[in-house]
């Protein structure tokens, strides 16, 4: 048995497989912030699996959000937006020495998206010319992920990254009152990953009623203070036609989405594709067809070259647990001696 995890900030998800098994055994996903550590969580992951007799788990992988420190049993990751800490050796401990791998999550994420089959995918860039080559891909979910996949000629291999945290840069006037309103929020620095995450989209719902740009739905206050996700009804109210500062909103983020997988491609000229990866872009997918290629190619000179890039919306909340499980099944092989 092998076990595969998708640490997120708001929603843990394990599942237990079988060598050779395309379905789970055992899949449960668990709110994360209910438990103190992630010991805590796996725990109560185990009591729950342990109802059924599943057999002994001989490797582990996980991807979590934050950067990862060491290598093998020796590797640490802090959770970026958890306060947990992760130690592999302690984790391989509590599943009875099982190797563990601990992986950032858009790892895991990326290695699912580039295992999606095509037709699990929304190409964007439509004059794209399809290549192998280097990939990246960013992931708007809890936080704002970004990883790189160097290509060898043969297969892809992962290079994490933290470029959601890069500086937010506009592109015209209405982003620079964007910025300049952002930064009187926060303080100060304002990153990628303060707009293009799940509170994203509040704040920039937030930024088109200060800035007047339109008209909020007739008791829009109420309805968020009462919403157990106030970003999720914005993007309700946008896909619906509801609520122009909802509509200008997500239209905010997928170009400003756009502008930043531009940058990733221009930093790492990713001819096997740029991946739009997550739940939230599935959410947001019209808005996505309207406004991310222009913030894509929006690059100047480069355009043209960017113009040949695929760029691809994998909307699979699901991904970064399919892309453990290809983690925990290299450490299954590779303790068995395998290649």
């Amino acid at each position: 048995m092998i076990l595969a995890g998708d640490i997120g900030g708001t929603s843990s998800r394990l599942a237990l497989f079988a060598a050779g098994e395309p379905a789970a055994r055992f899949k449960q996903a668990l709110p994360s912030r209910d438990y103190a550590d992630f010991s805590a969580l796996l725990s109560a992951f185990l009591e729950l699996a342990g109802r059924h007799d599943h057999g002994k788990i001989e490797a582990a992988a996980f991807g979590i959000a934050g950067p990862v420190q060491g290598e093998g049993a020796d590797a640490r990751v802090q959770a970026t937006n958890l306060p947990w800490t992760l130690s592999a050796a302690a984790i391989g401990h509590a599943l009875g020495g099982a190797r563990v791998r601990l992986a950032n999550d858009l790892i895991a994420v990326g290695l699912g998206a580039l295992a999606s089959p095509l037709d699990r995918r929304v190409n964007l860039n439509p004059e794209a010319t399809p290549a192998a080559g280097h990939a990246a891909v960013i992931a708007p979910g809890t936080g704002l992920g970004e990883a790189l996949f160097f290509h060898d000629g043969q297969c892809h291999h992962p290079m994490p990254s933290e470029g959601g945290h890069c500086d937010f840069g506009p592109n015209d006037e209405r982003e620079a009152a964007l910025l300049s309103y952002l930064r009187g929020r926060f303080g100060g620095h304002v990153s990628y990953e303060r707009i293009l995450s799940g509170d994203g989209f509040s704040s920039l719902y937030a930024f088109a009623r200060h800035a007047e740009l339109g008209r909020p739905t007739p008791g829009a206050d109420g309805e968020l203070s009462a919403a157990s996700d106030p970003n999720a009804l914005i993007t309700q109210w946008a896909n619906r036609g509801e609520d122009e500062c909802a509509v200008i909103a997500c239209r905010l983020f997928a170009r400003i989405l756009g502008a930043e997988a531009g940058n990733l491609a221009l930093k790492s000229l990713p001819t096997g594709g740029v991946f739009l990866a997550g739940a939230i872009v599935g959410h947001i997918l019209p808005f996505l067809r309207d406004q991310t290629l222009e913030g894509f190619l929006d690059k100047g000179r480069f355009a043209t070259m960017l113009g040949r890039m695929p760029l691809w919306v994998v909307a699979d909340g699901g991904l970064g647990l399919a892309g453990a499980r290809q983690l925990a099944e290299q450490e299954m092989a590779s303790s068995r001696g395998e290649r």
